[in-house]
């Protein structure tokens, strides 16, 4: 498709990091089109993928070709006044635990190419589990002694940041809301995309009302798989995240620490920010399986896993596992909140892929259907620059490295040496929700996280 051809009615499914970054980058390109952004809820989403108080900004992959997009996406994010503001370059620490196994492999690998790729002066290296304590807690703080040592060697690279997340959304919805040749449909979800002949019409909404459209692009995350049969390229995978409230003295003190990260244990430390501490468990996950009609045909059903939030649950909890996971590092790291009650918890759900590698492709089925989803819990950094390879990829004009890395059929084609791919195993976990989620062990390029 040329640009001269660009459809000139668009429905985009999602108003999360891949839809309103779409949707700015059609007006700006095409403004002719008319573009319908179409959500369960009003931006920012409380429980979407794309919706947080803070999120990981990073170039440091293992993989060049994110790596350079992610650097791209870093410059357009600090030269823009409405998302910088948010912004806060404080560095990302990276930890091992030093064990011989593939998590301390990977850890090695990452610190190499960050030296390789960043500023000498903005990485910093912490030889023993005493200093790697002391970048949080100051030069002369000891870690306890009574807990098995996990947090023993580590890297800074201070050229990467933390950002409201939830913040520069509710910048790209408000921007979208100036646009004229934009409506932004939020508050009823989509109930199926309707098609004639092998060609999307538009989509039918659960309260009944249809919406038509030349083109519908699902970008709609975690819940994309409900309204697309996506097979094994991407499956809604959820992971715990809990955040602890801290006293003015504490926020002072803990300020200016990194991000902080343990690649072997998988816990995920943010600094304080707004009277408050993110932990998260960067490994694992949860599944929720149910039976849904499938999109292509009304006469079959198929299994998925289909998020469980707390819009819809608000009495949920996260698994005990991952509290004790969580609990167990922090006596370590943060012996001081290991204890601390938790002022909320969730579980984010997230599209994720196998290879990490987002889906942005047509519809290997159905004309008139864009792809735009499995950001794998990295996609957030790409804000400014995702729109315009999707509407790329729309046109066909999507440079070929990335339709191949990030084409339908992606879950056994892209093998390379480079990459370890999922191992994935299904077990019955006793949790905290009255339907419990099925344990899923995610073992993968751990890079790209976060």
């Amino acid at each position: 498709m040329s640009s001269e051809l660009f459809p000139s009615n668009v429905i985009i499914i999602g108003a999360g990091v891949f839809g309103l970054s779409t949707a700015l980058a059609i007006a700006k390109r095409h403004p002719t089109t008319k573009v319908t952004v179409i959500d369960r809820l009003v931006p920012p989403v409380a429980d979407g993928e794309s919706v947080d108080t803070t999120r990981c900004i990073r170039a440091d992959y293992d993989d060049p070709v994110y790596a350079r997009l992610a650097k791209e996406a870093q410059r357009k994010l600090e030269d823009d006044p409405d998302l910088s503001r948010h912004m806060f370059r404080q560095g990302m620490t990276w930890v091992s635990d030093g064990q011989p196994d593939e998590n301390t492999e990977s850890w090695k690998v990452q610190f190499e190419l960050a030296k390789a790729s960043s500023n000498p002066d903005d990485i910093v290296i912490f030889n023993s589990r005493e200093e790697v304590y002391q970048t949080i807690h100051g030069e002369n703080a000891l870690p306890p002694s009574n807990v098995k040592p996990r947090w023993t060697m580590g890297y800074c690279n201070l050229e990467n940041a933390f950002i409201d997340a939830k913040e520069c959304i509710q910048v790209y919805y408000d921007r979208c809301l100036r646009i004229p040749s934009m409506t932004v449909r939020c508050g009823t979800p989509v109930r199926q995309i309707t098609s004639v002949n092998g060609k999307a019409t538009g989509v039918i909404l659960e309260d009944g009302n249809s919406v038509t459209a030349d083109l519908v692009i699902v970008a709609a995350g975690a819940w994309s798989n409900k309204l697309v049969d996506l097979g094994n390229r991407a499956s809604s995978i959820a992971i715990a995240v809990a955040w602890i409230k801290v006293t003015p003295e504490e926020e002072a003190r803990w300020k200016g620490m990194s991000i902080t990260t343990n690649l072997n244990t998988g816990l995920n430390l943010f600094p304080p920010y707004r009277g408050e501490m993110k932990v998260l468990c960067r490994l694992g996950g949860y599944k929720n399986t149910v039976l849904v009609q499938h999109p292509e045909d009304p006469s079959r059903t198929m299994q998925i896993s289909h998020p469980r939030t707390l819009i819809t649950h608000p009495s949920d909890l996260i698994p005990a596992d991952a509290e004790a996971t969580i609990r167990e590092n922090l006596r370590e790291i943060m012996p001081m909140l290991a204890d601390r009650p938790f002022d909320r918890t969730r579980l984010c759900w997230r599209s994720r892929a196998p290879t990490e590698d987002f889906l942005i492709a047509p519809h290997p089925r159905i004309a008139g259907i864009h792809l735009a989803t499995a950001g794998s819990g990295h996609g957030w950094k790409f804000l400014p620059v995702i729109g315009d390879f999707i509407v790329d990829s729309v046109q066909g004009t999507l440079p070929r490295e990335l339709q191949e890395m990030w084409a339908f059929h992606r879950y056994h084609e892209r093998v390379r040496p480079d990459r370890n791919f999922a191992s994935i195993v299904l077990e019955t976990n006793s949790i905290h929700l009255s339907a419990p989620p099925e344990r899923w062990r995610y073992t993968a390029r751990l890079d790209h996280q976060g």
